[in-house]
């Protein structure tokens, strides 16, 4: 079997830290998802953080540079992963082309900028280097069975999607434009900004907004202040049945059954409640840049996705506040 060199580009939080010295199954970080995975060798990470440096050189025997171009110089990678922060993708992406990856897989967003995604992703399509961007929950097969339940009908007409999220339009709420094109399609929306808070920073508000579809569905996104509470869920209502991903990171399934109390009403019946698994979501992500590599399967989630869902931000910031 082949195996294909990686490097990390990063080793915060999702790069590294949220596993350090945890027993889960699957992975947290990119870096035990790679470690562990017997399709890829983790050849070298960077990071400017030269303690975090120091415990994976002497945990793990690890090459570890604190200038990520000299980690590119020296280890010839296939796939090359960015976990920094959001402003520093644009730079980072445009660099990785010299040193000509097979693969970059990268956190979203790719940049801060309408423009600068579209010149990445133009970027990456002429150099013929895929791109992968980390949207979980298109890697989360409970996600993926979502989808599948709202193609089947089985919920009825969706009446309504609400979605809770902090900490940026771009930064966090863009995980959640992601599943609107994925479940419901980009087709042409009437979108109307009722409110702006503070986002993470200057550049990346956060925004409540209304997207209305021609068929009647209605979409609401609720912006909450920013902080690191760990806060968002999702409610999808049919005329048959309702989806909710809850608070506790469980997805809960209702039919529409006969009212309990009110003869000749109906209400919601919860059916089943589940956990969603995000510690398979990044290494289903890494099984799924090994098939793509293999040529025996297509990016789950493409760069392109990115451009896209700038594009419905654009149109988001172009709407004028409503005050009613």
């Amino acid at each position: 079997m082949t195996k294909y060199t990686a490097g990390i580009i990063g080793c915060g939080d999702i790069g590294f830290k949220f596993d350090y010295k945890k027993k889960v199954k699957g992975a947290l970080t990119h870096f035990r998802a790679f470690l562990n995975s017997d399709k890829f060798i983790l050849k070298a990470v960077s990071d400017i953080n030269v303690d975090t440096l120091k415990i994976i050189g002497k945990d793990f025997g690890i090459n570890t540079y604190t200038d990520y171009r000299k980690m590119l110089e020296e280890n010839k990678l296939d796939v090359i992963i960015i976990a920094v922060n959001d402003e520093l993708h644009y730079e980072i992406l445009k660099d990785l082309i010299t040193y000509k990856p097979k693969l970059v897989f990268c956190e979203k967003p790719l940049a801060l900028d309408y423009k600068h995604v579209k010149e990445i992703c133009k970027l990456y399509r002429k150099k013929r280097i895929h791109l992968q961007v980390n949207f979980t929950r298109r890697f989360l097969n409970e996600f993926a069975e979502i989808n599948e339940i709202l193609r089947s009908d089985s919920l009825g007409q969706i009446e309504s999607l609400t979605f809770y999220y902090s900490r940026g339009l771009i930064h966090n709420a863009s995980h959640y434009l992601d599943l609107v094109n994925w479940y419901i399609g980009e087709t042409e929306k009437n979108l109307i900004k009722v409110s702006v808070k503070k986002g993470i920073s200057r550049k990346d508000e956060t925004v409540s907004f209304d997207m209305i579809f021609k068929n009647g569905t209605e979409i609401r996104f609720i912006g909450l202040s920013p902080s690191k509470l760990s806060f968002a869920e999702i409610d999808i209502t049919g005329t048959k049945g309702r989806l909710k991903f809850n608070y506790r990171n469980e997805i809960e399934k209702y039919i529409v059954a006969e009212n309990r109390k009110y003869k000749g009403y109906s209400e919601y019946k919860l059916t089943e409640c589940k956990p969603v698994k995000f510690e398979y979501a990044i290494p289903n992500a890494a099984e799924n840049i090994y098939n793509v590599l293999e040529g025996k399967d297509t990016l789950k989630s493409a760069g392109i996705n990115s451009l896209k869902i700038f594009e419905l931000i654009n149109r988001i910031k172009g709407k004028k506040i409503c005050l009613n």
